[in-house]
């Protein structure tokens, strides 16, 4: 929902300054267009999770000891880590 405003505000933004800009408003209006366009990218572009997965990663994947309840799914988290990409994976560990 707030991914959902922050698109729709950077949008309104973007608009805004484009407009303002074509009709001649003056300069005053690159600022809310600029801070609308870099609202669009970060969000449009953010890191997303990966979902949680019923199997351990492949090769260069390592459990970090962590482990939580997932109260969206149910069920205990497992951490996995690869220390080369730094990247971080969740796995469901078995009922």
């Amino acid at each position: 929902m707030l991914r959902g405003f922050v698109i729709g505000f950077g949008i309104l933004l973007t608009t805004a300054g484009a407009i303002g800009l074509l009709t001649g408003a003056g300069p005053s209006l690159l600022g809310p267009l600029l801070f609308g366009v870099l609202l669009l990218i970060g969000t449009l572009l953010e890191k997303r999770y990966w979902p949680n997965s019923a199997s351990p990663p492949g090769p260069g994947w390592e459990p970090t000891g962590e482990r939580f309840h997932d109260p969206a799914k149910g069920g205990e988290v497992e951490v996995w880590y690869n220390k080369i990409s730094g990247q971080r994976r969740y796995v469901r560990s078995p009922q």
